[in-house]
């Protein structure tokens, strides 16, 4: 994924606001918003949809009712009508390092028995994720494991809410953690305000640029190859022709 727009969040507001701007801002018609559960906000779903985009959001406490109410309908689904779940649930399961990581998604439409969803902006479904770690700690066998609710805009898909849900998760840790295990960010002992913005601003910029090159290398590799290789450094920084490897 590429970092298309970046705005400062003053200390007297939050981000709320200035995501709801963002997004009047961009051209998002067509896509999938995803946001954390700060962003699950009933104009948030008002401004994405009026935009013509979908929304994926994470509901949390800071929806406390909302956040029980989708718990409820899921455990009386699971004890009422087990076969309805049955029919949207996808399992993902990714075996790496010495782990597990296994990931089950349940979808169920919007029915009456939710009170409230007329609040959330064209809301059609809500997602259950259970995510379940194993993983072995000094030889001994450890599980975590953890539920997370969403609410919607898309249809029955389970497999589209899944990619999406992943797709939000795959772009907040591999952003975040190149930007501070690659390019060292949280380690950086600039302090003038405006100089610390203009190098957040950089170093995003470089890594679109990294990140569009074709070679299929991580970007610490091919920050390696750029500092000892100037044709290679050409082509990230002004877009000259490959060379072949």
């Amino acid at each position: 994924g590429l970092i298309l727009y970046q705005q400062e969040v003053s200390d007297k507001t939050n981000e709320i606001p200035v995501m709801q701007a963002m997004l009047q801002r961009l051209s998002i018609k067509g896509v999938i918003i995803t946001a954390d559960a700060m962003h699950c906000q009933t104009h948030i779903t008002k401004v994405v949809r009026a935009e013509g985009a979908d929304y994926m959001l994470q509901v949390k406490d800071n929806q406390r009712h909302l956040c029980k109410e989708i718990s409820a309908f899921f455990h009386k689904t699971y004890r009422d009508s087990p076969e309805v779940l049955a029919e949207r649930h996808f399992e993902e399961i990714e075996k790496a390092h010495g782990r597990i990581n296994e990931r089950n998604y349940r979808l169920l439409p919007i029915t009456d028995w939710l009170a409230g969803m007329t609040h959330w902006k064209d809301i059609q479904s809500v997602v259950e994720v259970t995510r379940k770690r194993t993983f072995k700690k000094k030889g001994k066998e450890q599980i975590e494991q953890e539920v997370s609710y969403y609410i919607t805009s898309l249809g029955d898909d389970v497999k589209e809410a899944a990619r999406a849900i992943r797709n939000h998760w795959a772009i907040e840790t591999s952003q975040h953690w190149v930007l501070d295990v690659t390019f060292r960010e949280d380690e950086s002992q600039i302090y003038a305000e405006d100089v610390a913005k203009n190098m957040a601003i950089f170093r995003r910029a470089l890594l679109n640029l990294i990140k569009t090159h074709p070679l299929k290398d991580s970007v610490a590799g091919k920050m390696m190859r750029a500092g000892w290789d100037g044709q290679f450094r050409a082509e990230i920084l002004f877009g000259q022709k490959p060379t072949k490897v």
